[in-house]
This record gives C-alpha cells, structure tokens and sequence, in this order.
C-alpha cells in the first residue's frame, strides 16, 4: 500500500509522511516518519500497520540538560517500529534547521531538526551548531559579574 484513509478522521496517510501519533497521559505527541502501509497476513481484524522511523525528543535522551533545544526539535533516529494507523492523531511537517529559519509562521504541527540520533547507542552524530545568547548589562554595575 502507498497510502491510508483513516475511517474516523478521513485524512489520508502516505508513505513519507511524518505524523503525530497518541501519547501517554501527561505527555507530548510522538513523532515519526511512515516508511511503509501494510496488512499483516493472517490478520483476521485487517488492522492497518505502519512501519515507521521514530523521532526522539531531547527529554527521551541523555541529552536532557541542553538548553538551546527547542520544544519543537526532534532527533531523527535509525529506531524503526511497527504502529497501527489508528494511533494516529495528525499528519505533521519535520524541516531541516536551515529552511525552518526561513518560516515567518510556525504552528503546533511544524517541526525541525539536525541532530540525528542512535538509539542503540544512546549516542548522537556530531554537529556543529551555532549558539547565540543575548546578555544583558549587569543590574548593579559596582559590583564585578563574572
């Protein structure tokens, strides 16, 4: 199969989609990229699955602690798993760093990313990335900030 209607939603899914699909209580939506559609044989229930290519927020990883990551920056991952199509909640857009600066408006549904992430390994591949922080003139200026 290339492509899904879902029977609630009526949205249709392709391969090479990215979705949002459901999430535990209390939790942000899961991100991944469908990389095929099928029909188990043998499935009595015809139940729809996707195989697909997760990704992984920066809460789910070491690298927690990371203040320049923004809430809407996934890690593309080499973790693939098997979902079922009603899991989905929403088709989503993941964008390169570089043309999501280019966006005037960015929704709920848009993402970006640039760090590429081993699950296995719990590793990241190295990127150099650019940091800016804005400073501010010390409150009290007789006294040194370090």
């Amino acid at each position: 199969m290339r492509s899904f209607s879902q029977p609630l939603t009526l949205k249709t899914v392709k391969v090479g989609y990215c979705v949002q699909l459901k999430k535990e209580r209390g939790k942000i939506s899961y991100v991944a990229r469908i990389h095929q559609i099928y029909i188990k044989h043998g499935d009595i229930s015809q139940n729809v699955h996707q195989k697909v290519q997760w990704f992984y927020k920066h809460l789910d990883t070491k690298m927690k602690h990371l203040s320049f990551i923004a809430k809407n920056e996934p890690y593309m991952s080499n973790h693939f798993d098997n979902v079922l199509t009603h899991s989905i909640l929403s088709t989503c857009t993941i964008r390169s760093f570089n043309s999501s600066t280019k966006i005037k408006d960015v929704d709920a549904n848009v993402f970006f990313t640039r760090f590429t992430y081993n699950h296995m390994v719990q590793e990241f591949k190295l990127v150099e990335v650019d940091v800016f922080y804005y400073c501010q003139m010390p409150y009290n200026l007789n006294q040194v900030m370090v």
